[in-house]
């Protein structure tokens, strides 16, 4: 019988643990994600990063065991074929040479797989509407026989690449879970009705697996305990059930919660959950089962994870977007260099866009995807270094000065305001969004840890042209950062708004510092994310708000992030009414005209106030006053290059302006 681990503070991560016949060397893993990088070196390299920085097991990302279950255009994991062998050899290889183990999780989207490339009929346990424009095929008995086998298939294929193990897809409604959960099946026959009926599919799925393995692989199971959606499974009901009945049929089990109509909970929960926040549902089965259990949940710090482990809650502890942020948070807790850990903020940058089918970056992390040519905490040393001056200390001019700091580069870093962080300093103080804070607090850290970094901010620092052609620079960076648009240009009408100019008229810092209170708001946005979303939090604890957008829906930048749904649900707890389809035509003393932006039709809103939180602008001038100016000061000073980095070139997700700063200062 398995033996539950109990120990002292970080020594607990870093014990190995059995999965059956599997050695883990440690507590800590990387539960499947998807990344859309395919099979291949890039995919090799992101997974073997994570082995190189000391996560004990990996588990690669959903992988597709029949052309039935076709995701395109998302370039996800393949074992159907024998050509998918090769790639995943040597991404085993790769992981191996740095001490890890390596599964793969099979899968079978069932009902969410829209088959674009394949053009298969997607199946599913029963033909139940999928909120998609197609319906699924109810399973025959040889589609199941087919599906069952294919299972097997891929297990063969996984054996024969060397992996470790196999991890069954029985979460998030895909097709075992369409078997499992009655919100999903109302078959009538053997498959379906009784809860025993209803588990056939996967007995049968295990036993075609266990088959196809060798008796030195493990198998064990990603399985949503409750569905948190009406009429699914529970945890304190089936969902529970399940796990008894199933119990060491797996030799481990990884716990989640969510199906596709609760996605806010699945997945990838943001920063709008508690850290932590599942792990009362994992407890449920971990007091169950005498196999060893992983869970996951937004846990990045290692307090939190110790804890976690020597109260019962898990044996292994799961870090899929942690690991993204920092491949090397394991390392790092082993080494004690818990200040050099890079937190994951929640911000599902990272999910976003892999479920489109864009491969995977990280707003914390911009080596991510690119770990061959720029491996994390490796920099190449500069043979001569340069006086650097860097003016802007937000995201993009912090994450250069860091990396060219790291290189031996020579680097001043000039902030005008009190403190390091640009943009970061307000939008982390919006509500559900602090943990922006820590794309700043890790850097500032990092450069405080620099000798060849010096940092300059306040009144001091502040910098025009005369003064950076006296400083005395060999290299001049740019990031001096975007603004909020005072006058509300949208992409429809490319102009100001009439009466834009009005005294009432507030940016989104300027709404906050104004603080008004029992008066109506009206929020015109165009951004579709998180500023306007806050700014309507916040203001609506003590105003009357109503939220104009021409968009269809508001948010739409939210929803690949599996944040619309909670946002939505606190802004209408909080009284705010939408307007969707309208733009704004006219802002006048104590109201604004509103045109429904396909029908023309006007209508009229009280406001005190008009927030505008259309676009961002770039400041720029100190850039093109520099560039213009080149040559001379090629010749009358020591400058000899001159650069700009983020949102002053093009303001964009804090993402894209870390990664700017990011590559220029591996480059310069």
């Amino acid at each position: 019988m398995y033996t539950k681990y109990m120990s002292d503070r970080h020594n607990a991560l870093f014990e190995s643990i059995d999965l059956g016949p599997v050695t883990v060397p440690n507590r800590v893993f990387q539960p499947p994600h998807g990344n859309a990088y395919g099979l291949g070196d890039q995919q090799t390299a992101f997974r073997a990063e994570k082995a190189r920085g000391g996560f004990g097991l990996i588990v690669q990302e959903y992988s597709q065991i029949h052309e039935s279950t076709d995701v395109t255009p998302v370039d996800s994991g393949y074992i159907h074929d024998d050509e998918t062998i090769p790639p995943q050899r040597a991404m085993v290889d790769a992981v191996h040479d740095h001490g890890g183990k390596l599964f793969v999780e099979l899968w079978h989207g069932g009902a969410t797989a829209g088959n674009y490339g394949s053009r298969r009929p997607p199946l599913s346990a029963s033909q139940l509407p999928t909120g998609n424009y197609y319906t699924p095929k109810e399973m025959e008995h040889a589609d199941i026989r087919e599906i069952v086998a294919a299972f097997g298939d891929g297990a063969d294929r996984a054996r024969r690449a060397g992996y470790d193990g196999i991890e069954l897809h029985a979460a998030h409604g895909y097709l075992i879970s369409q078997f499992l959960s009655p919100f999903y099946n109302d078959r009538d026959d053997e498959y379906g009705g009784s809860l025993e009926n209803r588990m056939r599919f996967f007995r049968e799925v295990i036993e075609s697996v266990r088959e196809n393995v060798s008796d030195d692989m493990a198998v064990g199971a990603r399985y949503t305990i409750d569905e948190r959606v009406e009429g699914g499974l529970t945890a304190d009901g089936d969902g529970l059930e399940i796990v008894r009945r199933i119990g060491d049929d797996l030799d481990f089990w990884d716990i989640d919660i969510g199906v596709k109509q609760s996605i806010d909970d699945m997945i990838a929960p943001s920063r709008r959950h508690s850290k932590n926040y599942q792990i009362d549902f994992v407890k449920a089965a971990t007091d169950e089962l005498d196999v060893p259990v992983g869970g996951t949940g937004r846990i990045t710090d290692p307090d939190d994870a110790v804890a976690l482990l020597e109260e019962g809650y898990v044996d292994m502890v799961g870090m899929a977007r942690q690991s993204i942020s920092d491949p090397h948070w394991p390392r790092k807790v082993r080494e004690e260099r818990i200040d050099e850990i890079r937190e994951c903020i929640g911000c599902n940058v990272c999910v976003s866009q892999s479920r489109q089918g864009i491969p995977l970056t990280c707003t914390q992390n911009p080596t991510v995807g690119r770990e061959a040519v720029w491996p994390p905490e490796e920099y190449e040393t500069v043979d001569e270094p340069k006086g650097i001056l860097v003016v802007g200390g937000g995201p993009a001019g912090m994450e250069f000065a860091r990396v060219a700091g790291e290189r031996g580069h020579l680097v001043h870093l000039n902030e005008k305001a009190e403190t390091l962080g640009g943009r970061v300093n307000f939008e982390g103080t919006l509500p559900d969004l602090g943990e922006w804070n820590r794309v700043r607090d890790w850097r500032t850290t990092e450069l405080e840890r620099l000798d060849d970094v010096a940092v300059h901010t306040g009144s001091r620092a502040e910098m025009c042209y005369d003064d950076v052609e006296s400083y005395g620079a060999e290299v001049v960076v740019v990031a001096t950062g975007a603004r909020w648009s005072e006058k509300g240009e949208t992409s429809g009408t490319h102009r100001p708004v009439p009466g834009w100019n009005r005294d009432h008229v507030l940016t989104p810092e300027d709404a906050l510092e104004v603080d008004p209170s029992g008066r109506n708001v009206v929020i015109f946005d165009e951004e579709g994310y998180n500023v306007s979303a806050g700014v309507a939090q916040s203001l609506a604890a003590d105003n009357d708000v109503t939220f104009v957008t021409p968009s269809a829906s508001a948010f739409d930048q939210a929803v690949h992030t599996f944040e619309r749904g909670t946002i939505f649900t606190t802004l209408f707890e909080s009284g705010v009414e939408f307007v969707p389809h309208h733009a704004l035509e006219e802002i006048r003393d104590d109201d604004v005209v509103t045109a429904n932006v396909h029908s023309g039709a006007q209508t009229t809103l009280e406001a005190d106030y008009v927030v505008f939180t259309t676009m961002r602008k770039s400041n720029d001038d100190l850039y093109r006053d520099l560039t213009a100016n080149l040559d001379s000061l090629r010749q009358s000073t020591e400058i000899e290059e001159v650069h700009a980095i983020g949102d002053c070139v093009s303001p964009r997700r804090i993402a894209d302006a870390v990664y700017s700063g990011h590559e220029l200062g591996r480059q310069v």
